[in-house]
């Protein structure tokens, strides 16, 4: 029976067909004394015009349904991200992983995430008021990613992802029994340090930015559904941006990877818009159990990955 796999297999196939073929091969450019610099800027351009037609022409050869399954995904992710501030990569990443590599579904959902958290930052009230409660938390995010980064090859992942997990989902329980945690105001900036610094030090370990981010936001008290997707955009700003510099770094987000993760914009968009509607229609105490659900998958998330 044919499959959305076998369209995958095909894809692939075909996919090295053509990069490898001299129809769809960008030509070197050829410097010579003799051209001007417009003829050659001139090349240039008509080289990145047939560079991009190329990489259209391997989209559509991934076929319909895988296309049309990734764009339900990343519809799904914009739509969780729009309603919850949260949770697009947990969803879009295993529905995707479905019909792709898992690496190509991350490295896809690199331009995706940045855009949302910046333009879901950038619609937000009060946008200065939450740099200014939490500009702490975002440098502790970005000097804990790069010290992750720095003792990757070096710390027992596993080990880490085991006990961060399990203290996720124990923090998320107690949230939903009559014992609450919550941070006194004095302490939000202080704790949003070693909150940060722990989720950048995770993420730039393992890519799992938002647990800790989630469990240190849901902690304060009197922190609106609004408030809460406002600071979280915000603080994954400093998360998204350097990972997603460094699949690029690293070579995990190429240039066909690029135009592809460009594209997945576009759904992740529509998503995000109905989902900040629906938002609107959500009471404040259904936010947070939602959010507290999406924490516990989180968690479940991390235990799972240790298992592997």
């Amino acid at each position: 029976m044919h499959s959305i796999h076998d369209d995958w297999c095909e894809a692939q196939r075909r996919h090295q067909e053509l990069t490898s073929s001299e129809v769809y091969t960008t030509p070197p450019l050829q410097d010579s004394d003799t051209s001007d610099s417009r003829l050659r800027g001139n090349d240039r351009n008509c080289n990145n015009a047939a560079l991009c037609y190329r990489n259209l022409i391997l989209l559509a050869e991934y076929g319909p349904w895988i296309v049309a399954w990734c764009f339900f995904a990343l519809t799904c992710g914009g739509f969780i991200k729009g309603a919850l501030g949260v949770g697009t990569p947990l969803l879009t990443v295993p529905m995707m992983a479905q019909v792709l590599p898992p690496q190509m579904a991350i490295a896809i959902m690199a331009i995706p995430v940045v855009v949302a958290n910046i333009w879901q930052f950038a619609l937000a009230e009060r946008s200065t008021a939450v740099v200014a409660r939490f500009w702490p938390t975002f440098i502790a995010i970005l000097i804990g990613t790069w010290i992750g980064v720095k003792i990757l090859s070096t710390i027992d992942e596993k080990a880490l992802m085991y006990v961060v997990g399990a203290a996720v989902i124990t923090f998320a329980i107690l949230q939903l029994s009559r014992f609450h945690p919550h941070l006194p105001e004095r302490l939000v900036k202080p704790a949003g340090i070693f909150f940060g610094g722990a989720s950048g030090l995770i993420g730039g370990v393992s890519s799992f930015f938002g647990p800790m981010l989630i469990t240190y936001l849901v902690s304060i008290r009197g922190l609106s559904k609004n408030q809460f997707v406002s600071a979280i955009s915000f603080l994954y700003i400093s998360a998204v941006v350097p990972w997603t510099l460094t699949l690029y770094y690293f070579g995990l987000l190429d240039q066909r990877l690029l135009i592809y993760s460009t594209f997945a914009t576009l759904p992740v968009t529509l998503g995000l818009l109905i989902g900040q509607r629906i938002r609107h229609s959500i009471s404040e105490a259904r936010f947070r159990y939602l959010i507290i659900i999406i924490l516990v998958i989180s968690g479940l998330s991390m235990l799972w990955r240790a298992s592997q």
